[in-house]
Protein backbone atom coordinates (compact mmCIF):
# COMPACT_ATOMS: atom_id res chain seq x y z
CA UNK A 1 0.00 0.00 0.00
CA UNK A 2 2.53 2.65 0.97
CA UNK A 3 3.88 2.07 -2.38
CA UNK A 4 0.93 3.54 -4.37
CA UNK A 5 0.90 7.27 -5.74
CA UNK A 6 -2.17 8.01 -3.69
CA UNK A 7 0.37 8.10 -0.81
CA UNK A 8 3.27 9.38 -2.52
CA UNK A 9 5.16 11.53 0.50
CA UNK A 10 3.54 9.85 3.35
CA UNK A 11 5.44 8.82 6.35
CA UNK A 12 5.03 5.14 7.43
CA UNK A 13 2.94 6.54 10.40
CA UNK A 14 0.51 8.28 8.12
CA UNK A 15 0.10 5.30 6.06
CA UNK A 16 -0.81 3.27 8.68
CA UNK A 17 -3.26 5.87 9.69
CA UNK A 18 -4.42 6.22 5.84
CA UNK A 19 -4.92 2.45 6.31
CA UNK A 20 -7.18 2.07 8.60
CA UNK A 21 -9.91 4.08 6.77
CA UNK A 22 -10.35 1.31 4.04
CA UNK A 23 -11.99 -1.70 3.92
CA UNK A 24 -10.34 -4.60 2.87
CA UNK A 25 -12.07 -6.97 0.11
CA UNK A 26 -10.94 -9.93 -1.49
CA UNK A 27 -12.71 -11.05 -5.21
CA UNK A 28 -12.38 -14.32 -6.93
CA UNK A 29 -11.19 -13.93 -10.98
CA UNK A 30 -13.39 -13.46 -13.00
CA UNK A 31 -15.75 -11.45 -10.59
CA UNK A 32 -16.97 -8.41 -11.50
CA UNK A 33 -16.35 -5.57 -8.92
CA UNK A 34 -18.67 -3.13 -10.39
CA UNK A 35 -20.66 -2.31 -13.59
CA UNK A 36 -20.79 0.42 -16.68
CA UNK A 37 -23.59 2.29 -15.47
CA UNK A 38 -23.52 1.64 -11.39
CA UNK A 39 -23.42 4.44 -9.39
CA UNK A 40 -19.85 4.96 -7.76
CA UNK A 41 -19.62 4.52 -4.06
CA UNK A 42 -15.97 3.94 -3.29
CA UNK A 43 -12.37 3.74 -4.85
CA UNK A 44 -10.32 1.15 -4.70
CA UNK A 45 -6.44 0.40 -4.17
CA UNK A 46 -5.10 -3.53 -5.69
CA UNK A 47 -2.90 -4.55 -2.85
CA UNK A 48 -2.77 -7.55 -4.92
CA UNK A 49 -3.38 -9.42 -7.73
CA UNK A 50 -5.01 -7.60 -11.35
CA UNK A 51 -7.93 -5.36 -12.23
CA UNK A 52 -9.22 -4.84 -15.64
CA UNK A 53 -11.05 -1.59 -16.94
CA UNK A 54 -13.44 -1.69 -19.95
CA UNK A 55 -16.20 -0.10 -21.62
CA UNK A 56 -18.95 -1.58 -23.30
CA UNK A 57 -20.65 0.06 -26.55
CA UNK A 58 -24.19 -0.22 -28.00
CA UNK A 59 -23.36 -3.27 -30.20
CA UNK A 60 -21.82 -5.07 -27.09
CA UNK A 61 -18.55 -4.95 -27.96
CA UNK A 62 -16.24 -4.38 -24.77
CA UNK A 63 -13.00 -1.94 -25.15
CA UNK A 64 -10.26 -2.40 -23.03
CA UNK A 65 -9.61 0.42 -21.17
CA UNK A 66 -5.96 -1.05 -19.01
CA UNK A 67 -5.27 -3.27 -16.51
CA UNK A 68 -4.76 -1.53 -12.93
CA UNK A 69 -1.72 -4.02 -10.74
CA UNK A 70 -0.74 -3.38 -6.48
CA UNK A 71 -0.46 0.17 -5.95
CA UNK A 72 -2.91 1.17 -8.69
CA UNK A 73 -5.80 3.23 -7.76
CA UNK A 74 -9.63 2.75 -9.88
CA UNK A 75 -13.02 4.18 -9.25
CA UNK A 76 -12.06 7.33 -8.02
CA UNK A 77 -13.65 9.47 -10.58
CA UNK A 78 -17.53 8.40 -9.39
CA UNK A 79 -16.05 8.84 -5.39
CA UNK A 80 -15.61 12.73 -6.11
CA UNK A 81 -18.33 13.40 -8.00
CA UNK A 82 -21.21 10.30 -6.80
CA UNK A 83 -21.76 10.08 -10.23
CA UNK A 84 -22.30 6.87 -12.96
CA UNK A 85 -19.40 4.43 -13.46
CA UNK A 86 -17.69 5.08 -16.63
CA UNK A 87 -16.62 2.01 -16.91
CA UNK A 88 -16.94 -1.32 -15.71
CA UNK A 89 -14.25 -3.26 -13.74
CA UNK A 90 -13.21 -7.07 -13.39
CA UNK A 91 -10.36 -8.88 -11.62
CA UNK A 92 -8.58 -10.77 -13.70
CA UNK A 93 -6.90 -12.49 -11.42
CA UNK A 94 -7.76 -13.07 -7.73
CA UNK A 95 -7.18 -9.94 -5.77
CA UNK A 96 -7.21 -8.13 -2.70
CA UNK A 97 -8.21 -4.64 -2.74
CA UNK A 98 -8.81 -1.40 -0.34
CA UNK A 99 -12.16 0.24 -0.60
CA UNK A 100 -12.18 3.86 0.15
CA UNK A 101 -15.79 5.23 0.79
CA UNK A 102 -16.62 8.85 0.17
CA UNK A 103 -17.94 9.77 4.09
CA UNK A 104 -13.97 7.81 5.02
CA UNK A 105 -12.08 9.64 2.16
CA UNK A 106 -13.17 12.73 3.49
CA UNK A 107 -12.53 12.04 7.01
CA UNK A 108 -9.45 10.64 5.77
CA UNK A 109 -8.26 14.07 4.01
CA UNK A 110 -9.58 16.08 7.27
CA UNK A 111 -6.39 14.54 8.71
CA UNK A 112 -3.99 13.86 5.82
CA UNK A 113 -4.44 16.42 3.29
CA UNK A 114 -1.94 15.28 1.08
CA UNK A 115 -3.81 12.40 0.24
CA UNK A 116 -6.15 14.49 -1.60
CA UNK A 117 -3.03 16.31 -3.36
CA UNK A 118 -2.63 12.72 -4.54
CA UNK A 119 -6.05 12.18 -5.78
CA UNK A 120 -5.92 15.32 -8.08
CA UNK A 121 -2.37 14.48 -9.39
CA UNK A 122 -3.57 11.15 -10.64
CA UNK A 123 -6.16 12.40 -12.14
CA UNK A 124 -4.56 15.20 -14.26
CA UNK A 125 -2.26 12.08 -15.23
CA UNK A 126 -5.05 10.06 -16.54
CA UNK A 127 -6.58 13.21 -18.40
CA UNK A 128 -3.29 14.29 -19.91
CA UNK A 129 -2.80 10.21 -20.88
CA UNK A 130 -6.56 10.64 -22.43
CA UNK A 131 -6.19 13.62 -24.43
CA UNK A 132 -2.81 11.34 -25.77
CA UNK A 133 -5.20 8.38 -26.70
CA UNK A 134 -8.00 10.38 -28.08
CA UNK A 135 -5.38 12.25 -30.52
CA UNK A 136 -3.57 8.43 -31.57
CA UNK A 137 -7.27 7.19 -31.92
CA UNK A 138 -8.34 10.20 -34.15
CA UNK A 139 -5.50 10.84 -36.33
CA UNK A 140 -2.85 8.08 -35.99
CA UNK A 141 -3.12 4.72 -38.20
CA UNK A 142 -3.77 1.31 -36.40
CA UNK A 143 0.33 0.21 -36.23
CA UNK A 144 0.71 3.37 -33.53
CA UNK A 145 -2.28 2.46 -31.69
CA UNK A 146 -1.02 -1.19 -31.44
CA UNK A 147 2.47 0.39 -29.98
CA UNK A 148 0.96 2.70 -27.97
CA UNK A 149 -1.32 -0.09 -26.41
CA UNK A 150 1.89 -1.85 -25.63
CA UNK A 151 3.57 1.34 -23.67
CA UNK A 152 0.24 1.76 -21.94
CA UNK A 153 1.03 -2.05 -20.45
CA UNK A 154 4.11 -1.25 -19.34
CA UNK A 155 3.65 1.84 -17.76
CA UNK A 156 0.85 -0.02 -15.69
CA UNK A 157 3.80 -2.38 -14.71
CA UNK A 158 2.89 -5.47 -16.98
CA UNK A 159 5.58 -6.24 -19.26
CA UNK A 160 8.39 -6.48 -20.50
CA UNK A 161 7.47 -10.07 -20.79
CA UNK A 162 3.26 -10.08 -21.76
CA UNK A 163 1.15 -12.46 -21.60
CA UNK A 164 -1.94 -11.82 -23.51
CA UNK A 165 -4.12 -13.25 -25.73
CA UNK A 166 -4.08 -10.93 -29.49
CA UNK A 167 -7.54 -10.28 -28.88
CA UNK A 168 -6.75 -8.90 -26.03
CA UNK A 169 -4.19 -6.35 -27.12
CA UNK A 170 -7.06 -5.75 -29.96
CA UNK A 171 -9.63 -4.84 -27.59
CA UNK A 172 -6.73 -1.80 -26.06
CA UNK A 173 -5.65 -1.18 -28.99
CA UNK A 174 -9.33 -0.38 -30.91
CA UNK A 175 -8.64 -2.49 -33.50
CA UNK A 176 -9.38 -5.33 -34.90
CA UNK A 177 -6.85 -9.37 -34.11
CA UNK A 178 -5.96 -9.32 -37.94
CA UNK A 179 -4.83 -6.23 -37.65
CA UNK A 180 -2.67 -6.56 -34.13
CA UNK A 181 -0.98 -9.77 -35.67
CA UNK A 182 0.16 -7.99 -38.71
CA UNK A 183 1.39 -5.17 -36.53
CA UNK A 184 2.79 -7.21 -34.07
CA UNK A 185 5.06 -9.12 -36.85
CA UNK A 186 6.44 -5.61 -38.15
CA UNK A 187 7.05 -4.54 -34.56
CA UNK A 188 9.02 -7.85 -35.02
CA UNK A 189 10.68 -7.12 -37.96
CA UNK A 190 11.87 -3.66 -36.45
CA UNK A 191 13.41 -5.00 -34.04
CA UNK A 192 10.55 -3.97 -30.83
CA UNK A 193 9.47 -6.86 -29.53
CA UNK A 194 9.55 -10.93 -29.42
CA UNK A 195 6.93 -13.25 -30.22
CA UNK A 196 6.42 -15.95 -29.22
CA UNK A 197 2.79 -18.18 -28.36
CA UNK A 198 0.58 -16.50 -26.25
CA UNK A 199 3.16 -13.48 -25.34
CA UNK A 200 4.60 -10.73 -26.65
CA UNK A 201 8.15 -9.60 -25.27
CA UNK A 202 8.96 -5.85 -25.42
CA UNK A 203 12.41 -5.53 -26.58
CA UNK A 204 12.84 -1.77 -27.54
CA UNK A 205 10.25 0.39 -25.63
CA UNK A 206 12.48 3.31 -27.54
CA UNK A 207 11.32 1.95 -31.18
CA UNK A 208 7.43 1.46 -29.55
CA UNK A 209 7.51 5.04 -28.75
CA UNK A 210 9.02 6.14 -32.45
CA UNK A 211 6.16 3.97 -34.26
CA UNK A 212 3.59 5.20 -31.68
CA UNK A 213 4.18 8.53 -32.90
CA UNK A 214 4.37 8.35 -36.33
CA UNK A 215 8.71 8.63 -36.49
CA UNK A 216 9.35 4.84 -37.70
Amino acid sequence: MARSPLFAHLTPEEVRLARAYFLPLTYPKGKAIFHQGDLGQALYLVEAGQVRLYRTHLGGQEKTLGFVGPGGVFGEMSLLDEGERSASAVAEEESQLLALHREDYLALIRRLPLVAHNLARLLALRLREADLELDLLAFEEARSRVAYALLKLLRQGKGPLLRLRQQELAALAGTSRETVTRVLHELKAHGAVRLAPGEVEVVSPGLLEEVAFGLL
